[in-house]
């Protein structure tokens, strides 16, 4: 039988061993500059009561010399850490002493420790006792419940009160903080109790939060505010009923904002409310307008479908387009792209652009029709002379890749640039490239960031990606590592793999944020399950030297070979193979005892992108691990990459410390290096023709070449 007076001692006296200062072995700094606060704990319990703690702990033991473990945790302030301490030492807490924002503090905090009965019990907790906060406070909720899958009970939560009282949550949310999901989830809700033009005002009301810089008033907003506004509510507005609303309602509240609107929906609007008594409503009920996105899951599909379609019959192009759609994809009836193409083909003929340019899609691939390129160009172009932004964006596809009509790059640019003037993130994109390589225009860095920043800005997770590594760099903008992790991340939350790649390498390296070796091996993780090859080699590196995790060679072994698409064999000779397959074979390699050279050749592969892709700051990882091995080449490659590099900042003094070590240890081509280094005087060198000379000579040796043709290479050389 347990005696819970005895457990109540042992609490007791686990406490007290937290506040004795005499006995502890580690210390934990957490929070961040310039409030942060030290800890003192003991090793053995935080391993065995924190799983995220022990992971730390597993790549961070303790010194023979008695030295303190030291670990950070920059995303808990000491508060609350303190708290969790407690719980952690003692096995009890009080949430009831706690105001309801600390508790849920205290949840995520629980979730980053892998405290997961605290986090079972946190959530239970708050839908007991605090439910009336919780409501208040529904955006908060929702956010933080949604961030991750260990808060089902909280998810729970949200949706059943979403379900229940719509309109209620709609009314109190605060706009500034709350995401779209939540907005388009509230807005598709057939229990919402609140009239269409209300539900627009609200729908505005949160687009211009999201913006605070824009006016309130339309007269006063320009064509940008529009477009800024348009791309802020555009996941909105294919729910609003604004067939429900009266003639008056439309007059009054949407007619100012037409330019939010897509062209075609506005203009099939304004023929609909025109000769309409201002109290009446349109006779057809019509359903959002949502040629592009539909909920395919939700219940009311069939309902959907069936109004889009006697709308349709009607004469509303607008309709028809959306019953191709329908058709096109299986939603509320069964697929049958043959149909689509058929209703697409009435709605276009009819002239609306939507469905022109979706003609064009089907004419591209083959949807309901035999692929035709040069039909596919014929409605495409129909419809970007028509406005539509996709299909002139389409249409500049096609001029770059010769697609359906002659190749021609200063078409192409007049058409990217054509809707990236109204806003197209992809023709923003498409600009952005040819401006950084210099394609159909002169290479320009500045205003190749300048379309790649606005089309991050539309959401385009290919250009936020795009922008982290030019802030990372410093092409066409100053060099900014906190822009850069800003914009690698939000691609990264977006499920892009090569953002993901990107943001655990600067984990990894501490690249503007703080080294974290963990947080880099989840990244490299989700990077890999989401395809990236070359997440898998690092991961698989990860898994075979237990950086951030256990080590597990099998599973390593096992990513290498996935990345590559083949097993290794045995018998396998590097200078026969792929340059896939001799990746591949030197990360078996590097498992070896004396690996410096399969790290070494690792570097080159990633500074010359021969199998996976150019990375200078991988390369330089690979050449400083075989460097540190004694490996001379590697010195050498520090030398140029260091001197030369383009993705590190420049170092001519480690370039020169470098060439220096390499030279002396045999490498003529950083002793080639080394005496132009001298004969330059370039920065980090002082000018030294007798040591230039000295080292020209030692090159002749080997070379076997006259002096003077040495000399004379010296003084015109620029390595």
């Amino acid at each position: 039988m347990v005696d819970n007076k005895h457990l109540k001692k042992l609490s007791q006296n686990l406490l007290e061993i937290l506040n004795d200062n005499e006995y502890y072995d580690i210390t934990i700094e957490v929070g961040n500059d310039p409030y942060v606060k030290i800890f003192h704990a003991h090793m053995n319990i935080l391993n065995y009561r924190s799983p995220y703690i022990r992971r730390i702990l597993s790549t961070n033991k303790k010194k023979n010399d008695e030295t303190l473990v030291q670990i950070k945790l920059t995303s808990i302030s000491p508060e609350i850490f303190q708290i969790i301490l407690r719980y952690i030492y003692g096995g009890t807490i009080s949430l009831e002493e706690y105001d309801a924002l600390d508790i849920v503090k205290i949840l995520v905090a629980a979730y980053e420790l892998s405290l997961q009965e605290l986090v079972t019990y946190i959530q239970s907790f708050l839908i007991k006792k605090q439910a009336n906060w919780m409501e208040t406070n529904f955006d908060l909720i929702y956010q933080t419940s949604f961030e991750n899958d260990s808060f089902m009970e909280l998810q729970k939560y949200c949706n059943d009160l979403m379900s229940k009282y719509p309109d209620k949550i709609l009314k109190s949310l605060d706009f500034s903080t709350t995401p779209e999901t939540l907005i388009v989830s509230l807005i598709q809700n057939d229990k919402l109790q609140m009239s269409e033009i209300q539900v627009w005002e609200h729908v505005l009301k949160w687009g211009l939060a999201q913006n605070p810089e824009l006016s309130s008033d339309p007269s006063n907003l320009s064509k940008n505010d529009f477009i800024t506004l348009k791309n802020t509510l555009q996941q909105c507005i294919p729910f609003i009923k604004f067939y429900n609303l009266t003639a008056q309602e439309f007059s009054a509240k949407v007619l100012p904002y037409k330019k939010v609107l897509p062209k075609e929906l506005f203009n099939d609007l304004l023929t609909t409310f025109l000769n309409l008594h201002p109290s009446s409503k349109p006779s057809v009920m019509s359903k959002p307008h949502m040629t592009k996105k539909i909920n395919s899951d939700n219940h009311d599909a069939t309902e959907l479908f069936e109004r889009y379609m006697k709308a349709a019959e009607e004469g509303s192009l607008v309709a028809q387009t959306n019953i191709g759609f329908h058709y096109q994809n299986g939603i509320g009836i069964p697929k049958d792209e043959n149909k689509a193409f058929e209703w697409y083909m009435k709605a276009a003929e009819g002239g609306n652009v939507d469905a022109q340019n979706n003609l064009g899609d089907c004419y591209k691939k083959g949807i309901g029709v035999p692929k035709n390129d040069d039909k596919s160009f014929e409605w495409y172009m129909k419809s970007a002379e028509g406005g539509n932004l996709n299909a002139q964006t389409n249409i500049g596809h096609c001029y770059e890749n010769g697609i359906g009509v002659e190749q021609n790059l200063d078409k192409s640019i007049h058409w990217y640039k054509k809707a990236a003037e109204c806003g197209c993130e992809i023709a923003q994109y498409n600009l952005g490239c040819f401006y950084e390589i210099g394609i159909g225009v002169e290479k320009n860095g500045d205003k190749a960031f300048e379309y790649f920043k606005a089309s991050a800005e539309r959401g385009y997770v290919k250009s936020q990606v795009r922008l982290g590594f030019l802030y990372n760099c410093g092409y066409g903008t100053k060099k900014d590592l906190k822009n850069a992790i800003y914009w690698l991340e939000k691609a990264a939350k977006n499920g892009d793999s090569l953002a993901q790649y990107n943001l655990a390498e600067c984990y990894e390296l501490g690249n503007g944020v703080d080294k974290d070796e963990i947080k880099a091996f989840v990244l490299y993780k989700e990077s890999a399950e989401n395809g990236y090859v070359g997440a898998k080699f690092i991961l698989g590196y990860y898994y075979v030297n237990g950086i951030g995790t256990e080590v597990n060679k099998e599973k390593g072994f096992e990513l290498f070979n996935d990345a590559a698409g083949r097993n290794v064999p045995d018998n396998l000779d590097d200078g026969l193979v792929s340059d896939m397959d001799r990746v591949n074979y030197w990360y078996h390699k590097v498992t070896e005892e004396d690996n410096k050279l399969a790290l070494f050749k690792l570097g080159e592969f990633y500074e010359l992108g021969k199998g996976v892709c150019k990375n200078e700051r991988r390369a330089l990882e690979f050449y400083k691990k075989s460097a540190d091995q004694g490996f001379i080449d590697a010195y050498y490659k520090l030398g140029r990459i260091y001197g030369h590099g383009y993705e590190i900042d420049i170092n001519k003094k480690k370039a020169f410390d470098s060439y220096k070590i390499a030279a002396e240890g045999g490498n003529i081509d950083a002793q080639l290096a080394l005496a132009s280094l001298y004969a330059q005087g370039d920065e980090g060198t002082e000018k030294n023709m007798e040591m230039a000379i000295y080292w020209y000579k030692i090159v002749n040796e080997v070379l076997e070449e006259e002096y003077l043709d040495a000399l004379l290479k010296l003084l015109t050389s620029d390595v």
